[in-house]
């Protein structure tokens, strides 16, 4: 699985023309291939931080995506911004759910 995370700092002026693009793109991008997960979350202690997250299951799907149209207009809407956004791409081996918590905690 591959985990992309995008952070953007939208300037005052930028924020309904940028949230409004990031909505309407995040229905087409999660009936893509392979796409697990497309979500969209503003920072609560910095509300001019959104943070947009995909979850690909393969490499492949995701250069798909790279070549998309979709993120093409999210190429777009990050032209508009003032700073350079932060992107990353993680690749997860193995995934693990609330039993660790429960392991860790003894309950």
């Amino acid at each position: 699985m591959i985990d992309a995370s995008i952070k953007i700092t939208v300037p005052p002026a930028k924020w309904k023309e940028v949230l409004q693009t990031f909505k309407a793109i995040l229905g087409p991008i999660r009936r893509e291939q392979g796409c697990i997960s497309c979500n969209c979350y503003v920072d609560v202690e910095a509300e001019n931080i959104i943070f947009f997250t995909e979850e690909w299951k393969t490499s492949e799907d995701l250069d798909t995506h790279l070549r998309s149209v979709h993120f093409g207009v999210l190429i777009g809407a990050m032209k508009l911004l003032n700073n350079e956004p932060e992107i990353r791409f993680n690749t997860i081996a193995s995934t693990v759910g609330a039993e660790v918590i429960k392991a860790a905690r003894t309950w």
